[in-house]
């Protein structure tokens, strides 16, 4: 054998390695990905799962604003927590409005006409 066949042997020999080794390479590159990209897929679902649940619960949260500001639940603690009764009508003072507009007015012991 030659040294020029000996020469061409090593490099076919280096040839078919980085063949062999650029097809490893892909098929692993290739799996890889693969599972990247069922990876993210589990996380995108787990991701929508909590999504729904928290949408749930704003949903929730918000019916019980909504009840703690009804009419109901507010008359309902003040009576059994701060003590309040419902007027008795004959308690019940209706005042009327002055159509005229606001006037200042002085306060004072002696009677003051308001004709001017």
């Amino acid at each position: 054998m030659t040294a020029r066949r000996a020469k061409k042997d090593t490099r076919w020999k280096l040839m078919k390695f980085a063949f062999f080794l650029y097809v490893f390479m892909f098929v692993f590159a290739l799996i890889w990905l693969r599972t990247t990209v069922v990876q993210l897929n589990y996380e995108l679902s787990g991701l929508e799962t909590q999504r729904r649940s928290l949408l749930r619960e704003e949903k929730t949260v918000l019916a019980e604003k909504a009840n703690f500001y009804s009419v109901g639940h507010i008359e309902k603690v003040a009576i059994q927590r701060l003590g309040m009764s419902l007027p008795e009508r004959e308690n019940i003072y209706f005042v009327k409005q002055i159509t005229a507009g606001a006037a200042p007015y002085k306060v004072s012991i002696k009677p003051v006409s308001r004709d001017n």
